[in-house]
């Protein structure tokens, strides 16, 4: 993997977590942020 694709992989990763986070904090359904986390865990592994 050469230093660019890590750079844009590491970029991308948070680009998500922030998007998650945004997602997390205006759900305001526990059902909602149950579905949210599930999505979240899928996407880290």
């Amino acid at each position: 993997m050469s230093m660019i694709e890590r750079i844009r992989s590491r970029r991308d990763a948070n680009r998500r977590a922030r998007a998650i986070e945004h997602a997390l904090r205006s759900a305001n359904s526990p059902a909602v942020r149950e579905e949210l986390l599930a999505i979240a865990q899928r996407h880290m592994s």
